[in-house]
């Protein structure tokens, strides 16, 4: 299953590192134990700055991790939004 055409749609700012744990939960189950853990480190990373990752954000993290999308094009998709 691919995520890439997923991250077209818009999706709610998470405001705490809770929220982004339970979006990222939404998702456990189709992921394997390395991509789940993966995610949950740059989730917990970010939150530490209080920065905290939405839907969109963990989407484009599991595309990349399944390459369907490489960190340059997740950057020039940052840009054009």
């Amino acid at each position: 299953m691919g995520y890439l055409h997923l991250v077209e749609n818009d999706y709610p700012t998470t405001f705490s590192k809770a929220e982004s744990l339970q979006v990222l939960n939404t998702y456990k189950s189709e992921l394997t134990a390395d991509e789940y853990e993966t995610i949950l480190h740059s989730l917990c990373s970010h939150a530490l700055e209080n920065i905290y990752l939405n839907e969109k954000d963990i989407l484009l993290s599991i595309a990349q991790l399944r390459n369907e999308i490489t960190l340059d094009e997740i950057v020039e998709l940052a840009k054009a939004s």
